[in-house]
């Protein structure tokens, strides 16, 4: 499995029922049970992380994992996995009002910073209008208004326009800020929070090259929880190491790509588990803003020549199937699917060729793209697709550049061609949007932090998108779903690829109380931002 640079720092909305009120059940575990405190170690692996470093600014693309969900936390824990779960977390209940243009969040009383400070509504609101007054923390590139407190534990948020479907950007994806903190911190975008104070389960007690340690909070207000009293993330140079390691029962959690995980993982110990919830898809995303593919042929001749089948069954054993012309995620947002779904033909290079042919291009055309050095399965796909375009006149160069670098690429648009996933998030709306609205887009040069890297614009899309987020019940809009997916299947903003294979390792021998097939409680992929930290909360030492 590759590594999700930040698995969203915007996310969708759910069902509308979900977003009406909060749900007051409890999540499950598929396992573990309460002690009288945290004990033991565990051992956690990203992949190819590069050298972990002292910042935990939530602001910062280069932050790392653990600043989202296990030391700053969201008011309501939304399931990624799971449709329509949604569960307390800073905040115990929410309500919508002035149609949709008001949300307003009851919050814990029993809460306080780990630096022994209250948590009231000062820090919800401080929060919000942080966001609203300066766009480059608006990582959620919400509609804000205003935010105003009622009282110590009344936060009311305010918006610009109907906000129902970013009720999970607001709600789910937005960290909460101690203001007695943040407000003396002169350029929050740049601070790297070397120490940070959260109201998490964790902090942080030691960043050192390629380990990164975190000590259960004593004072955590979720009785039981946590239940590991160390967390030790540690860094490898790439999937080779860090399969090597995991292969032989050094990790207890993981979510590196194996191949052959069958023979090379799962049959080396019968306690070796492996939970596989497809959450995202591939894609080749070409640079609308500059270059060669601005052009539309450019893009219908790459997806053209793609042997979509051969890459699922070569790199990822058929785990990872073709994704459909529309890239809509199926069976998760199978409620939307318009008849534009449809699947690829199988891969053709005269076609290809022909396409190119007919728009003037000439061949050999020579194009670059990105990817992340040591992501092994990324690799093997970028080579079957340069041996799969070279047929169709395409000469294709592989860039492997460090993670640092390649996030920086991505977010300023300094790329032709990159791969990486996108998805993540229990609502078709916003993997439409995460990936295709025009206005979250910075200017080539400028970071953006919440997708659409490639810079594509397309008012009527923008237009489609804009009549479901006014919509309480946003897959009441099948006729608009089904225009954005009729427009992405003949323009491809983005080219996909396949579902994204979501291989999530777990050491039985060490740790339980991990999500499931059958209990998803969260998105077990420890890349994955908040579900990271509402699942280390809640898995367990065995024994």
């Amino acid at each position: 499995m590759t590594r999700h640079w930040r698995a969203l720092s915007a996310s969708a909305v759910v069902a509308a029922a979900a977003l009406a009120a909060c749900s007051s059940g409890s999540s499950g575990t598929s396992g573990g049970t309460p002690s009288s405190g945290p004990s033991g170690v565990l051992t956690v692996t990203t992949g190819a992380a590069g050298t972990f470093t002292d910042n935990f600014n939530q602001f910062s693309p280069n932050a790392e994992d653990p600043s989202r969900g296990m030391i700053y936390e969201p008011l309501f824990f939304f399931d990624t996995a799971k449709a329509g779960s949604v569960q307390p977390w800073l905040g115990t209940s929410y309500s919508w009002s002035n149609a949709g243009k008001t949300l307003t969040v009851q919050l814990r009383h029993d809460v306080k910073w780990t630096d022994g400070k209250p948590f009231t509504s000062a820090d919800v609101v401080y929060t919000f209008n942080l966001a609203e007054q300066d766009a480059a923390l608006n990582e959620n590139a919400l509609p804000l208004a205003t935010a105003t407190a009622s009282g110590p534990y009344t936060a009311v948020i305010n918006f610009t326009k109907p906000s129902y479907t970013q009720g999970y950007a607001a709600l789910g994806k937005t960290y909460i800020l101690p203001e007695h903190i943040w407000r003396s911190v002169p350029d929050k975008s740049t601070y790297l929070d070397p120490n940070p104070v959260g109201t998490g389960a964790y902090t942080v007690s030691k960043v050192s090259g390629q380990v990164m340690e975190l000590t259960a909070n004593p004072h955590y207000y979720l009785p039981g929880l946590p239940k590991f009293k160390t967390i030790r993330f540690l860094s490898y140079t790439g999937n080779t190491t860090s399969d090597a390691a995991i292969e032989q029962g050094q990790l207890d959690w993981a979510g590196s790509f194996i191949p052959n995980i069958k023979t090379t993982y799962l049959a080396k110990n019968p306690k070796f588990t492996v939970v596989n919830i497809p959450l995202s898809t591939a894609f080749l995303v070409p640079n609308m803003a500059k270059g060669p593919t601005t052009n539309l042929a450019v893009r219908q001749a790459i997806s053209e020549a793609l042997d979509r089948n051969y890459i699922s069954n070569t790199v990822y054993n058929g785990y990872a199937p073709p994704s459909n012309p529309s890239a809509l995620l199926t069976p998760n947002f199978g409620a939307v699917a318009g008849p534009q779904v449809g699947s690829f033909g199988g891969p053709n290079a005269a076609a290809a060729k022909s396409t190119l042919a007919r728009a003037g291009i000439r061949t050999p055309l020579n194009l670059t793209v990105k990817v992340v050095t040591g992501y092994t399965d990324y690799i093997s796909d970028l080579q079957i697709i340069q041996s799969e375009l070279k047929a169709a006149g395409i000469t294709l160069s592989i860039d492997s550049e460090s993670y640092a670098a390649f996030i920086a690429d991505q977010s300023t648009g300094n790329f032709q061609l990159l791969i990486d996933n996108f998805g993540y998030v229990p609502s078709p709306w916003y993997y439409y949007y995460e990936i295709l609205y025009s206005k979250i887009a910075t200017p080539l040069g400028q970071n953006d932090t919440v997708g659409n890297f490639g810079r594509y614009s397309n008012a009527q899309v923008d237009a489609l998108l804009n009549d479901i987020a006014a919509s309480p019940d946003e897959l009441s809009k099948k006729q608009d779903f089904a225009g954005i997916e009729q427009l992405f299947a003949s323009q491809l903003p983005d080219i996909p690829l396949f579902e994204q294979q979501d291989e999530i390792e777990f050491n039985g021998s060490n740790v339980t109380g991990y999500p499931t097939v059958s209990n998803p409680y969260a998105a077990p992929a420890v890349y994955i931002s908040p579900d990271l930290g509402w699942v280390a909360d809640r898995l367990a030492p065995v024994g």
